[in-house]
């Protein structure tokens, strides 16, 4: 049997809708994104200095955007490096004493690749230390980098 060719009626009919299908096609394959894994998200987003050390990643399933939160500590002698770092490559502000502890407050950065969102607190542990320089003194400070896999 030979292959038969749609007619050229029908070809004509189809072309306008083209552009339309492409659309949906590529509508439906940004839907489609694979979703976030918990992971080391800092590693993932390029290489950090070696005095950050990943701890895990866990999902806590409860809160209303199901977050996926990577923990990691640093020593208070490498704090400011690791403050440093977060400021230069995500934007995230000064750490700031605040009661009892230190803390960056919640910064947002979306990268620009993937398009996905992550949240970045730095905190210290609790402590009495209010200056600075004495940073060498808390014995760990802790960063969060969460990913909603809900949305709000």
């Amino acid at each position: 049997m030979p292959f038969l060719l749609p007619s050229r009626k029908h070809c004509s009919r189809t072309k306008p809708m083209r552009p339309l299908i492409t659309l949906a096609l590529l509508m439906v394959c940004g839907v489609l994104q694979a979703a976030p894994q918990c992971e080391d998200f800092l590693g993932a987003l390029g290489t950090y200095p070696k005095s950050i050390e990943y701890l895990d990643c866990h999902q806590e399933p409860e809160l209303q955007t199901a977050p996926l939160i990577a923990t990691y500590r640093i020593k208070g002698a490498e704090a400011v490096a690791a403050e440093t770092y977060l400021q230069h490559t995500y934007g995230m502000r000064h750490l700031q004493l605040f009661c009892c502890m230190w803390d960056s407050l919640r910064h947002f950065h979306r990268e620009q690749q993937s398009g996905i969102g992550y949240e970045i607190l730095m905190v210290s542990e609790e402590t009495p230390i209010n200056q600075r320089s004495q940073w060498a003194q808390i014995e760990f400070f802790y960063i969060t980098v969460s990913v909603n896999t809900l949305e709000p």
